[in-house]
């Protein structure tokens, strides 16, 4: 099949609806993703919408954001049936001259459009309603999908994955900021709630979804208290199913509005359908703008966490993958750890549909195997409580490998954790360890405590006596080191210090004596600095724990025996220095555009979804780092070393 491609000139942006190239502006990119939604997930057709449609208003002309019209009529005025404006994150609904007044008056002036929808910080609905002999805009929980004429409780075979979940998720968690009064990070722990009652809501019911809200429940007191009473059962569910993540105590403390709101905004979305690198990059982007650390945590990017874990399991054979016992022991929001559920995803899917050729079933079969895998073989351990809870729910939202994360201090000696994390997790029992560590010397960083520092062969390695402190990424090192069994594999993300300053060669003569450097791959200064993080440059070492006959015999011979090691030189992230989209683009400065094949929501007339594949041009993102894992195994394969 050959692959189309198409370039896009510096500053433009392709219009979703007509192929046209826009200027690229945040109002335009809002735009587009609006326009997306209301084709994939609404299932508008494309032929019956037009961004930038001329209305009258009295004298006066105006162009509204996005028109769609009766299908197969005319674009006229008179066959406008719904209206979307599209404005900027940071502009509110009671805003003078963008605001939902702005939409009001378009609706106002199209005789025949029912149906408004307002986004910009929130997501607004509207119905045109005669009352009293006057048309009037009300608000109402959404607008109906194509083929319909109100939005119809949804079912569960209705729901549809979420392109733009991160969006969803952001103005979720500004209106309970905005409108609750809550602390940021409150704000995210109200939301997380939801999110687990709507994975709760989609693994336990059939029919009619609980998790939903009708107009009048969006709207009236006596409506909100129903919608309360069903989402206080589905919270009462959670605790339940999630002991060890909630406690008896825990409640949904948010205003009936408040709820009613964000069950609007996610209610047609199925969060266990959505694509894992849409809901790992939404995910992850509100947990770091809510939840970052004061002990030097620095949230590892999923183009990171993937490049690591599979370049490590690239050197195991495939049919090991599934026995394989991984672990993260500073696993913050768990990115290691969903990308090591997602790597066991494909592979088990792989073999459920040679097995049962049907995809349904095969997806059946692969959730209860990797819930089954990762309850078995997969562990995580984070000192900060409130990012343990933050990689619960993000496991959860990957297929649940949940039940083995837990709040443990992992540089403490293990006789002190608690009996739950002893029982679980012991020296010299990992095959992979992945980590990125806390970094950093300043107050409260460094450990100074003498019985944590006792246990370490590091503090006193290559010196006349025993070191009063150390950074904890230095100290991780060996922790990881000591949790692996000989021959086991460690990848870890580390300040380029550590490899660099002639301070710490002591670091490095323990690491080349105790392991095997099987790679090291520096990052661009972007990783942690585009979001708030450090600028300190950083590098992915794979090292390979040796067994103590390999060390045994260096010993004897009195010198490390000669090996290739794999070195890679990561220039871009796929994101600037402040966070922004960094297209791959031509010597000329035009973005490349590549051929993709993506599911797109069809919603035909009877109310009936279907899934159809469908070719379509999208950017690529300029990213070095994904291109590692390829490299990686191209340079094992030129050598002969292949899975071992």
């Amino acid at each position: 099949m050959t692959v189309q491609t198409g370039y896009i000139p510096a500053g433009k942006i392709r219009c979703f609806i007509t192929g046209e190239l826009r200027n690229d502006t945040p109002e335009e990119n809002v735009r587009q993703r609006i326009a997306r939604s209301i084709v994939e997930e609404y299932g508008y057709p494309k032929e019956d919408i037009e961004p930038e449609f001329r209305v009258n208003i009295g004298r006066a002309k105006k162009r509204v954001d996005i028109a769609v019209f009766t299908h197969g009529e005319p674009h006229t005025q008179e066959n406008i049936v719904l209206i979307a404006e599209t404005k900027r994150d940071e502009v509110k609904p009671t805003d003078r001259d963008n605001g939902v007044d702005q939409l009001k008056s378009y609706l106002a002036a199209c005789p025949n459009a029912k149906w408004g929808l307002w986004v910009g910080s929130e997501l607004q609905a509207y119905e045109m309603v005669v009352e009293a002999g006057e048309h009037r805009a009300v608000e109402v929980a959404d607008i109906p999908p194509y083929g319909k004429t109100q939005p119809p409780r949804i079912t569960f075979n209705q729901l549809i994955p979420a392109e733009g979940l991160r969006d969803v998720f952001k103005r979720c968690h500004n209106y309970i900021y905005a409108n609750q009064g809550l602390p940021k990070d409150q704000a995210f722990h109200e939301l997380l709630k939801l999110i687990f009652c709507k994975v709760q809501d989609e693994q336990a019911t059939e029919e009619e979804m609980r998790f939903d809200v009708t107009s009048d429940e969006r709207c009236s007191e006596m409506g909100q208290r129903r919608l309360r009473k069903r989402i206080d059962e589905l919270f009462n569910e959670v605790r339940e199913r999630y002991p060890y993540i909630f406690e008896p105590h825990d409640r949904i403390r948010l205003d009936n509005r408040v709820l009613a709101y964000i069950v609007s905004e996610l209610r047609r979305y199925s969060l266990l359908q959505t694509a894992t690198d849409v809901k790992g990059e939404a995910y992850q982007e509100i947990v770091r703008a809510n939840l970052r650390g004061a002990r030097g945590e620095f949230f590892t990017p999923p183009n990171v966490c993937q490049m690591a874990v599979e370049a490590v399991f690239s050197t195991y054979p495939k049919n090991h993958w599934l026995s394989l016992k991984v672990l993260d022991p500073a696993c913050g929001t768990g990115g290691f750890l969903r990308a090591v559920m997602n790597l066991w995803r494909r592979y088990i899917f792989e073999q459920e549909k040679h097995k049962w050729k049907l995809d349904h079933i095969a997806l059946e079969k692969t959730a209860a195997r990797l819930k089954e895998h990762c309850d078995r073989n997969l562990f995580g351990i984070d000192i900060n409580p409130d990012l343990v809870r933050a990689a619960q729910m993000n496991l959860v939202m990957h297929g649940d490998g949940s039940t083995n994360v837990f709040q443990a201090n992992s540089l403490l000696p293990p006789g002190e954790w608690r009996d739950d994390v002893k029982a679980k997790i012991q020296l010299d029992t990992f095959d992979i360890v992945l980590t990125n560590p806390p970094f950093g010397t300043g107050p409260g960083l460094a450990v100074d405590d003498p019985h944590i520092l006792d246990q370490f062969e590091l503090t006193r390695f290559e010196a006349n006596s025993p070191r009063a402190s150390m950074p904890p990424e230095q100290l991780f090192i060996e922790r990881c080191y000591q949790l692996l069994k000989p021959g086991g594999l460690l990848a870890i993300v580390l300040p380029d210090s550590i490899l660099s300053n002639p301070g710490l060669v002591f670091i490095r003569h323990w690491i080349i004596e105790h392991c095997k450097l099987i790679a090291s791959i520096d990052l661009p200064v972007e990783t942690f600095l585009a979001f708030g993080g450090t600028g300190t440059q950083t590098s992915v070492l794979v090292l390979q724990k040796k067994t103590e006959e390999e060390m045994r015999l260096e010993e004897a011979a009195g010198r490390i025996q000669d090996y290739d090691v794999f070195m890679a030189l990561c220039h871009t992230m796929g994101y600037d220095r402040r966070g922004n989209n960094l297209w791959l683009r031509t010597p000329e400065g035009e973005i490349i555009e590549q051929e993709v094949t993506i599911p797109v929501i069809t919603r035909k007339p009877d109310g009936i979804v279907i899934y159809e594949p469908k070719r379509e041009l999208r950017r690529v993102r300029d990213d070095d780092v994904s291109q590692v894992t390829g490299l990686f195994q191209e340079w094992r394969h030129e050598r002969g070393r292949g899975s071992r």
